[in-house]
């Protein structure tokens, strides 16, 4: 599964309320509207994130309940899988519904915030959201536009040429974004020529990210990213049939939302990442874990 860790924005959310109150430019009503709407935003990651976790828990018995199945297939085993099926789909369908209010919350705030450098890391924690909700190509777009952004600033690497945090964790971000992507648009039945362009852009920035900590001797932080590189490898070999019965991430959707836009040709991300160098090896992914 991909987790946190190190560090990740949620660092960077606490301030906020800071940066809104002292902000220049702002009316003092704009910034505590902003202020208030971050705090509904956040209650609504929090509910999401245990939904989330609740999903995933029961996907993995989902998978026991298959596995027992397949070894003594009986009235029993299959009615129990039937009704754990049906709980995992309702657990997913609340999560994702959960991620996707959390989203249009973040938007508010953003909107609130916009033409700020604030505004960007709330794009951020938006384009997060939505991947999680199952649209998982509205918020690769989203990352996108926060890292293009983010690469414009003169204030994104310091003194030393590292990356800024926003950076990184949107480098990451769209890296699992994308694994994401590419695995649910195999299990969809789409052609490889379009599942292929997702995983490719996945394995480039786990490998561009891998590479840089490793240059800066984050050696931890290059395993972590180089097993991440290798599931990616391990999804572009396998056989469609042996994606069944592995379990998800656990932050990734069990399936596309309606509405979910399409893998782009030629969208930006697709192929070697561009205009900086890795940072110090945070990040806000962690390497895929138990359940692979």
């Amino acid at each position: 599964m991909l987790r946190i860790w190190g560090w990740s924005l949620w660092a960077i959310v606490p301030v906020l309320a800071m940066v809104f109150h002292f902000g220049p430019g702002q009316s003092l009503m704009k910034r505590d509207t902003a202020v208030d709407r971050l705090t509904i935003a956040e209650r609504a990651e929090s509910v999401a994130e245990e939904l989330q976790s609740a999903a995933h828990e029961a996907q993995l018995a989902t998978l026991q309940a298959r596995d027992k199945n397949e070894r003594d297939d009986t009235d029993i085993t299959r009615a129990e899988l039937d009704r754990l099926l049906a709980f995992e789909q309702k657990a997913y369908a609340a999560a994702s519904d959960a991620w996707k209010e959390a989203a249009e919350r973040y938007h508010e705030v953003e909107m609130l915030l916009e033409g700020s450098k604030t505004a960007n890391q709330v794009r951020w924690l938006r384009g997060r959201a939505l991947v999680r909700a199952g649209e998982v190509f509205n918020g690769i777009d989203e990352l996108q536009a926060t890292l293009d952004e983010a690469l414009s600033d003169p204030s994104s690497k310091d003194a030393s040429g590292k990356s800024s945090k926003l950076v990184q964790a949107t480098r990451e971000e769209l890296a699992a974004a994308n694994y994401y992507g590419a695995r649910l648009l195999r299990e969809e039945g789409r052609s490889a020529d379009v599942w292929r362009q997702v995983s490719d852009t996945s394995r480039q920035q786990f490998r561009y990210l891998a590479e840089g900590a490793s240059e800066q001797s984050q050696a931890e932080a290059a395993q972590s990213l180089q097993r991440n590189l290798e599931r990616v490898l391990d999804l572009e070999q396998q056989d469609r049939s042996e994606l069944v019965g592995k379990p998800i991430p656990k932050d990734s959707p069990r399936a596309r939302r309606p509405g979910d836009g399409e893998p782009k040709r030629g969208r930006p991300g697709v192929g070697p990442p561009r205009g900086d160098q890795p940072g110090n090896g945070a990040s806000g992914m962690m390497e895929m874990g138990a359940g692979w």
